[in-house]
C-alpha cells in the first residue's frame, strides 16, 4: 500500500514537477492508471477463481503466488524505469510505465487480498481486517514521508525507488510467509 497510496496522492505532483504538465492536463496522465487497475483487478479475481476451480485445480498458495509476485515486482520495476530520465524521457512514457505498473499491482487482488479466505475461512473478516489495516498504515505513512523526502532532496528517483523497495521487500516477505492451507487457529 506504500506505493499505491503514495502514488495516488503524489502522482499529479510528479508529472507537474518532472515534466511540467499543466494542472488542467494532469487527468490525462493520472486517471488511466487507476482505470486499468480496476479492469486488471476484476480479471485477476476471475483468473484466480478459474485456477482454483479448474479440473487440474491449483493449490491456493501457488495461485496466490502466481498473482502476487508479478503484482509486486512488476510495479517495482516500472517505478524504477519511470524514475529514470533515460527511459522515461517524456510524460507519455512515464504515464505508460506507471499505468502498466499499477495494472500489474492489481494482480494482488487475486493474491494477498483473497488469501485470508484460504488460510482462515471461519475468521476471514478478522484476517482481512488485520492485513488491510497494516497495509493502510503503510500507505498512510507514505504520504508525509514522500513530502518530507521531496522537501529535503527534491529527488523523485529516491521517492519512486523507495516505493519500488517496499514492493520488492513485500514480495520477498510474501513468499516467505504466505500459505495456502487452513491454519489450525481457524478451528479455535
Amino acid at each position: 500500500s506504500w506505493g499505491l497510496f503514495g502514488l495516488l496522492n503524489w502522482l499529479p505532483t510528479f508529472f507537474a514537477d518532472v515534466y511540467g504538465v499543466e494542472v488542467a492536463s494532469l487527468g490525462a496522465y493520472t486517471f488511466l492508471p487507476y482505470l486499468v487497475q480496476g479492469g486488471v483487478g476484476a480479471g485477476a479475481g476471475l483468473l484466480a477463481d478459474h485456477l482454483l476451480g479448474s479440473p487440474r485445480s491449483w493449490h491456493p498458495r501457488v495461485v496466490r503466488n502466481t498473482l502476487q509476485l508479478p503484482g509486486m515486482l512488476g510495479p517495482a520495476v516500472c517505478l524504477l524505469l519511470a524514475a529514470s530520465p533515460s527511459v522515461a524521457s517524456t510524460p507519455e512514457t512515464a504515464a505508460a510505465l506507471v499505468t502498466f505498473g499499477l495494472g500489474l499491482n492489481a494482480l494482488t487482488l487475486g493474491g494477498v487480498s483473497a488469501n485470508h479466505l484460504d488460510i482462515a475461512p471461519r475468521h476471514a473478516g478478522v484476517a482481512f481486517g488485520a492485513g488491510n489495516t497494516a497495509g493502510t498504515l503503510a500507505g498512510f505513512l507514505s504520504v508525509p514521508v514522500t513530502g518530507y523526502l521531496l522537501d529535503k532532496t527534491e529527488s523523485w528517483g529516491l521517492v519512486l525507488g523507495l516505493a519500488a523497495f517496499h514492493y520488492a521487500v513485500g514480495a520477498v516477505l510474501w513468499v516467505m510467509l504466505s500459505g495456502g492451507d487452513i491454519l489450525e487457529e481457524d478451528y479455535l
